[in-house]
């Protein structure tokens, strides 16, 4: 060792400040950016919403007297008596059969509507589009009471029709017909996927093959196909799940046949006395394990599919393949498919509002017209006031959607705050979790939450719920828009010292007006449309249009049914006419 080493001096020690000190600095200047409490509220509240239902309906199926006075222990006994009784298991393959065949049709014919509008020469497009989309705005029990008198067994329109050219009468109700319906329903969500899928591919191998010879059906067999495989097996997944907890077409169509699926024997479980909680619990958990094994699915495979990947940094427009004289079959497509969807329901619910009872179109009931169940409905008990609670509970729902939605918005796409993943997958959660489970959820949470606020009963509770649901639409709206706002403008504000709400006030909210906008009505839509959540929160008080239009179908009052659901898909058209322009204004309807 040299002299020199020797003789320089130790270094001193570091100066440390004690640990308390210093995680009170950190805690203090966590709290200083006013991002970091928010992002934990919101968290708390997308958590709460979204798991708890959840949560609750899992405990109710692990207790033996769940909402009793009796004592109440933990235990799988309602497990294994669901699960071992061989009448669950028909349950399982009804409601599996039924999902899986409307999931299968709507893709087909989701999808093949969309091919022949981004890829083909197919003429009049704007009306395909319009044909295909006009659907969603006819809520699902409409749709399904429009269906259910076009083939009345006696008096349906439609088989009136088919035993006048001699053929047998089709039975709506059946599985055959519970797929029918539903598969008209939800053909518009294949058609949007659909859509996506095939505007952002790229047509260079397409028209490779094209140009070697290849006649355009084997080239969409051989190329198209497998490169839209990963979003048509996705397409499927979601329109299963989405398919497997719907209310409607199982309770009106699927009960008076005996064809009883996973929430056909929910809702009966809970209007018998006793009320079996704990094997309805054990239904809800299976359904939400199989919806959430298909959402994760499809995630993997909408995600995956890196062999048939076709977009990249280079600019492309699809090119149209021309169909010659074929394109005219295409655009006969899109007119059965308006005709078989849009004109045939729509019509019928026009026709039956206005009779005073229910006959199949012929020239002797044109003498029968009237507009009084266009009166009548100003004086049926309860019915304004549904309509009331249905307007209050989706404009609160929407309002309280759009600014969570902001807010998740924000943090997700503009900054680094750790967590704000997890808040993105909480925000997203509702999507894998039924409308019908969360119903269920919802209920079994404010009968047994130790909270001050008695909330079952009221309006508050189908808010929530209608919140829960509608969140994922929300955020569908506000993160692409958030996602286009330049960085440099926050910058801007901050360097001239304005703080962050004022920044978030003065700059964001205008420039996303019309994503917000969008993104309120259209959680308006989906709040109003709502019944597999809502017939299970509903009392006598607080009931809402889509709980009241299936109350006045189940007495019997078919005419009053449609004059009112002729007037409530006048009401949503409006509104998704008001969606389609907004959206359109913010370019989030170009890909």
């Amino acid at each position: 060792m040299s002299l020199l080493s020797r003789s320089r001096p130790a270094p001193p020690p570091p100066t440390t400040l004690p640990v308390h000190r210093a995680r009170l600095g950190r805690l203090t200047g966590w709290f200083r950016d006013p991002r970091n409490p928010l992002l934990a509220a919101v968290a708390v509240v997308v958590a709460y919403l979204a798991l708890v239902p959840a949560g609750t309906m899992a405990v109710a199926s692990l207790q033996t007297s769940f909402l009793s006075a009796a004592p109440t222990s933990w235990t799988l006994r309602h497990y294994t008596e669901t699960l071992g009784d061989p009448d669950f298991w028909t349950l399982v393959g009804n409601s599996f059969g039924y999902a899986a065949a409307t999931a299968v049709i709507s893709t087909v014919v989701g999808f093949g509507l969309a091919y022949l509008v981004t890829r083909t020469n197919t003429p009049a497009k704007f009306f395909a589009r319009v044909a295909a989309l006009i659907p969603l705005i006819i809520p699902g029990i409409l749709n399904t009471v429009a269906w259910a008198l076009l083939f009345a067994p006696h008096t349906g329109a439609l088989n009136v029709l088919l035993r006048d050219l001699r053929l047998p009468a089709f039975d709506i109700y059946s599985l055959a017909g519970m797929v029918l319906v539903q598969s008209m329903h939800v053909t518009p969500v294949a058609f949007l996927m659909g859509t996506a899928a095939f505007t952002s591919m790229d047509s260079s191998l397409e028209e490779a093959a094209l140009a070697s010879g290849a006649p355009p059906w084997r080239v969409f067999r051989t190329i198209t196909a497998r490169l839209i495989r990963p979003a048509i097996m996705s397409a499927v997944l979601l329109m299963f799940v989405q398919t497997i907890s719907t209310f409607e077409v199982p309770q009106l169509i699927g009960v008076p046949g005996r064809t009883f699926v996973f929430v056909s024997k929910i809702y009966n479980a809970l209007q018998a006395f006793p009320t079996d909680y704990g094997t309805v619990g054990v239904i809800g958990i299976f359904i939400l394990a199989v919806a959430s094994g298909g959402l994760w699915l499809s995630r993997r495979l909408s995600g995956s599919g890196a062999a048939a990947q076709t977009v990249t940094g280079k600019g492309f427009r699809p090119t149209a393949t021309d169909l010659g004289r074929w394109r005219w079959l295409g655009l006969a497509a899109f007119v059965v498919f308006f005709l078989v969807a849009v004109a045939l329901p729509l019509l019928m619910l026009v026709w039956s509002s206005l009779l005073p009872g229910y006959e199949p179109p012929s020239l002797s009931a044109l003498h029968h017209l009237t507009l009084a169940n266009y009166r009548e409905i100003w004086h049926t008990p309860g019915l304004l006031d549904s309509v009331r609670n249905s307007l209050v509970t989706a404009v609160i729902a929407g309002a309280v959607v759009t600014v969570i939605s902001a807010v998740v918005a924000y943090i997700t796409v503009k900054t680094k705050v750790p967590g704000r993943g997890l808040l993105d997958g909480l925000a997203t959660v509702p999507l894998a979790v039924p409308s019908v489970v969360m119903g269920v959820g919802i209920l079994y949470w404010y009968l047994t939450a130790p909270i001050p606020l008695h909330l079952y009963g009221t309006l508050t509770i189908l808010v929530i719920a209608f919140v829960t649901i509608g969140l994922p639409y929300g955020l569908r709206y506000i993160v692409p828009g958030m996602a286009q706002i330049k960085d440099e403008l926050e910058e801007a504000a901050a360097a001239s010292g304005a703080s962050w709400p004022r920044t978030f006030r003065t700059i964001y909210v205008p420039l996303l007006a019309p994503s917000l906008t969008a993104a309120f009505l259209y959680t308006v839509i989906v709040a109003f449309r709502e019944i597999s959540a809502a017939i299970f929160l509903y009392t006598q008080g607080t009931q809402v249009v889509s709980v009241t239009i299936y109350q006045q179908w189940s007495n019997g009052s078919y005419p009053i049914v449609a004059a009112l659901g002729v007037l409530i898909v006048a009401f949503l058209a409006v509104i998704v006419a008001v969606v389609s322009l907004l959206t359109r204004k913010t370019g989030l309807n170009r890909r």
